[in-house]
This record gives C-alpha cells, sequence and structure tokens, in this order.
C-alpha cells in the first residue's frame, strides 16, 4: 500500500498521528514506523500525536541527545521514539535494538530512519515526510502489511 497525505497544519499532521496511535493500541503484533524526511518536516510534531493516540500523556519531544525514550502505553505496551539523526547501525546493538524490535508488546518509532535503513524491519510502515509550504507537508506512506490500513 502506498498512500499520499496533505497535511494542512501542524495541528492536523498531530492529528494524523493520534488517530494511527489509537489504532495501533488495538493490535496484538509489534508496530514499527519507519519517519524519514528533512529537519522541520514534521516527524516529531507527528509523532506528538502517536504518542497521545496511545494515551501517553508527557511531553514528547524528540530524543536526539538520548538516542531513545521509552513510554507506557495506556494498555500497558511499551512504546520506544529513537531518533537516529546521530547515530547508524553499527551502534544499535549497544542500545539492545534487536531485543526491542523483536519484543510483541513493543510499538517503536524511529526518526530519521535512513541512517539505519540496514536494521529497519521488513515489515516496517514508512512515512516519507517533505515540505509543501511554510505551513503543509506531504506524508507519504508505505507499507507491505496491514497494521495501518484504516488510519489514512
Amino acid at each position: 500500500m502506498k498512500k499520499e497525505i496533505l497535511s494542512e497544519s501542524t495541528g492536523v499532521t498531530k492529528k494524523i498521528g493520534e488517530k494511527l496511535g489509537k489504532e495501533v493500541l488495538l493490535k496484538k503484533e509489534p508496530v514499527f514506523l519507519s519517519l524519514e524526511g528533512d529537519l522541520g518536516s514534521g516527524k516529531t510534531t507527528f509523532v506528538k500525536g502517536f504518542g497521545k493516540g496511545l494515551g501517553i500523556d508527557d511531553e514528547m519531544v524528540s530524543p536526539t541527545f538520548l538516542i531513545y525514550k521509552k513510554y507506557s502505553t495506556r494498555n500497558n505496551r511499551d512504546f520506544y521514539h529513537f531518533d537516529a539523526y546521530r547515530i547508524s547501525d553499527k551502534d544499535l546493538p549497544l542500545l539492545g535494538f534487536e531485543e526491542i524490535i523483536r519484543e510483541d508488546k513493543n510499538i517503536v518509532v524511529v526518526e530519521w530512519s535512513e541512517n539505519i535503513r540496514k536494521s529497519i524491519p521488513k515489515k516496517a510502515v514508512k512515512i516519507t515526510f517533505s515540505f509543501v509550504d511554510h505551513n503543509k507537508r506531504k506524508l507519504i506512506v508505505e507499507s507491505n502489511n496491514d497494521i495501518i490500513t484504516g488510519s489514512f
């Protein structure tokens, strides 16, 4: 599946993320979202909405210097928010990345996933963010599974 979505504002981008987060929370299998796009294109804004949809009340910021942050969702799944801006595939074993993405209860989102492309699972949902203008963003969603069928 490949779908293009136009977001008119940061609020709409958050709502798109929130809707997907609510849907993903109902899934039993591990979920992996691969987010790509230029700086300021909406990745973190999307993740903030996604976290809200998962029932996370904490303020979410991109974990650029922490590399990742773990949260608990409202149904006791674990949500891992990675920022791969400053890392590469060779850094992932030190973080326990393989174990994290294999665990069925985990939901994983990676911003700047193009920096760890070799380690992205085949079943990942890829969302590419790009600028249309000052406020508008284009999201291209690509998936080879049914994790996000009703979200967009």
